[in-house]
């Protein structure tokens, strides 16, 4: 197994969806942009509407299936549908020994993973600073080129000045288990023929859960060599891949070596959002633009509904230990991303000073609250917000639907406003209707007229119905019990 390798029956119910004329519900005042909760029945979700216009309502599941989609509305009584993920592959090579200090133009063995198995390759240390080794791959045939010495240079200057300070801020020192005082970094074409762009592995840092032994002993990010057509040769695509991957080394080492919890398995995709997160940060929030995008709505870009809100369950990475999933990565690495900082935000975020220096608000504090705290996925929600998983991922779905409208102005309900890092000039934070480099210009998440809903919500997942309303009257929403439904609504126009 390759563990650790880290880039990511039926209720009947009545067809009726539209007002009815019945007086059961909740009444409430709900005044423009107002959120109010409708009352879950044995049926589905119903609530009273007390003004004529536009609605959205957020129908919300809060079953734990991971990948199963229930019925609503008129697909209500029909049965639950569910899919696998793809496991991670298997292997049981040995590992190499590392050595523990370099100096430039030293020689070292690790112990790389290709693509199919393990295999040990010999590597030159190129380049040596106080913080970093940059090794470079001598065994495997690279046919790319090696990565240009300016931009090398300027991914290590911006790594060791920006991204290694903010990260040991915001999330956490990270380990020295060889005692060089120093990350690795092996630039390899292994990693090209393996398929990411970049990775770690835990086991460098611990005997951790389906390690079985593998291991180079040290912190090492393995780097594939970019093409130099693509948009990860680029200075600062490079550094956020780095800043991602080294999160994933301080995680591990907190949360599970830390903790002495060395079996202790998490959802990929919860990792994934949390490194994601420590691109954003860490001030390089600029492919990750795309990830998170990809979580909101990014369906006529990919031709597939999978790649919005619509495609995301707080179950596909918060619970659950499985591998990737092929077809959805980008929207449950977004997904995870999204909640993550909608949790930083609520525990207070940070203040960017104009010196690119930062101010904690909370937000830091919840991290290494989070980091250090042996409750992993939805009991360390629980655990550090003091309330029910459902009830947090409730609130997160509303703020994703209701951030950017300018109609309600609950924090509770809305992500901040994105500001400017001075240092690296990328914006922090989220903005679902943010241009994305000039092209990609988004709208929000895909919300559906009730009356041409797809009739489907994964367990975990939202939907977002529009309704409108010609008349006070209540609005009942058949919904397969069995999806513990749960909804509220608020008034466009």
């Amino acid at each position: 197994m390759i563990p650790l390798l880290l880039l990511a029956a039926c209720s009947s119910a009545p067809t009726d969806t539209g007002p009815t004329g019945d007086d059961t519900g909740p009444a409430v005042d709900d005044g423009l942009g107002d959120v109010f909760d409708l009352e879950t029945t044995a049926d589905g979700v119903s609530g009273e509407f007390t003004e004529p216009g536009t609605y959205i309502v957020v129908l919300f599941s809060a079953a734990t299936e991971e990948n199963t989609k229930y019925g609503y509305g008129e697909k209500a009584s029909e049965a639950a549908e569910s899919a696998p993920m793809e496991p991670l592959p298997e292997d049981d090579a040995e590992p190499a020994i590392p050595v523990a200090f370099a100096a430039e133009g030293d020689h070292r063995t690790f112990e790389v993973y290709d693509g199919s198995g393990y295999t040990t390759i010999d590597a030159e240390a190129v380049k040596v600073t106080d913080e970093l080794v940059i090794w470079n791959d001598l065994t495997t045939f690279n046919p790319l080129g090696d990565i240009p010495t300016e931009t090398l240079d300027g991914v290590v200057g911006n790594f060791e000045d920006i991204v290694l300070p903010r990260t040991r801020q915001v999330f956490g020192e990270e380990s020295d288990v060889d005692e060089s005082g120093k990350v690795d970094v092996l630039i390899s074409f292994t990693v090209d023929d393996y398929g990411p762009v970049a990775y770690v592995s835990w086991c460098d840092i611990g005997d951790l859960a389906g390690c079985n032994g593998h291991g180079n002993g040290g912190e090492t990010i393995y780097m594939g060599i970019p093409d130099p057509s693509s948009d990860y040769s680029s200075a600062n695509a490079i550094v956020e891949i780095w800043a991602h991957e080294m999160n994933h080394l301080v995680y591990a080492w907190h949360k599970y070596v830390g903790n002495t919890q060395e079996d202790a398995q998490e959802n990929i995709y919860l990792t994934e959002g949390m490194s994601e997160l420590a691109q954003d940060l860490t001030g390089y929030n600029n492919g990750n633009q795309y990830i998170w995008a990809s979580a909101i709505d990014m369906r006529d870009f990919y031709g597939d509904e999978d790649f919005s809100t619509q495609g995301v369950s707080i179950n596909d990475f918060l619970r659950g230990g499985g591998g990737y999933d092929s077809k959805r990565d980008g929207p449950l690495r977004g997904g995870g991303y999204l909640f993550l900082r909608y949790l930083f935000e609520q525990a207070g975020g940070f203040t960017v000073n104009a010196d690119g220096s930062f101010t904690d608000n909370g937000g830091i504090a919840f991290l290494h609250d989070w980091f250090d705290a042996p409750e992993l996925g939805p009991d360390c929600v629980e655990a550090l917000t003091g309330r029910p998983v459902e009830d947090v991922a409730f609130d997160w779905y509303t703020a994703l639907v209701l951030t950017g409208r300018d109609i309600n102005d609950d924090p509770a309900f809305n992500y901040q406003d994105r500001v400017q890092d001075p240092r690296t000039t990328f914006e922090f934070g989220v903005d679902p209707y943010a241009v994305i480099h000039g092209w990609l210009t988004l709208s929000g998440p895909p919300v559906q007229p009730l009356a041409e809903a797809d009739g489907r919500i994964r367990a975990g997942g939202v939907e977002y119905l529009e309704v409108t309303v010609d008349a006070a009257g209540t609005v009942s929403i058949p919904v397969d019990a069995a999806a513990l439904p749960r909804a509220r609504a608020f008034r466009i126009q």
